[in-house]
């Protein structure tokens, strides 16, 4: 829903949330890629297990900004296989 002419709200189609959604994320992807492009950053994989034993791969990336750090998930990808070190960081590097 969204604030319209006097204070009333206008519903907004499932579609309509979604493609804003979609807009929004990518904005924000390309605003840290440009950021990472002029600085040095950090990355840090880590494996993990959903409620549901679906195994993700959760890749951070760390930088400076204006003067302290920040930090920012960098991508969640769905593992195909275990969760041995074997299986997320090397193999999924390979295919990337």
């Amino acid at each position: 829903m969204i604030l319209g002419k006097d204070d009333k709200y206008t519903p907004l189609s499932n579609s309509t949330v979604s493609r804003r959604i979609d807009e929004m994320s990518e904005d924000i992807e390309m605003h840290l890629v440009e950021k990472l492009k002029t600085r040095k950053c950090s990355v840090q994989l880590d494996e993990s297990t959903l409620r549901d034993s679906e195994a993700v791969l959760i890749t951070y990336v760390r930088y400076v900004d204006k003067g302290d750090f920040a930090e920012e998930v960098l991508f969640c990808k769905s593992l195909e296989s275990t969760t041995t070190s074997k299986d997320t960081c090397i193999e999924k590097l390979k295919r990337t």
